[in-house]
């Protein structure tokens, strides 16, 4: 991981980010797929946040000056932010 100040907080908060989405996609799959048993469901988590690392945070570390414009593709609306 980078050691610049400005980009942890943004990785950060982008994997809670991430987390939280996964949770509630999780959640809903659940309820929708009920022949999935709890090693199924931690096979799908485990895959999405492996695309979350790959795509997102991995992304971001190697190109740190972007990280108020990604910051902000992430940002939920509702938060004030």
């Amino acid at each position: 991981m980078t050691t610049d100040a400005g980009v942890d907080p943004t990785v950060e908060r982008l994997r809670r980010r991430g987390d939280a989405i996964i949770g509630r996609e999780l959640t809903r799959l659940a309820g929708r797929a009920q022949a999935l048993g709890p090693q199924d469901l931690a096979v799908v988590e485990a895959a999405l946040n492996d695309l979350v690392e790959r795509l997102v945070l991995a992304r971001l570390r190697a190109l740190p000056h972007r990280a108020a414009e990604v910051d902000r593709l992430f940002t939920d609306p509702g938060s004030g932010r």
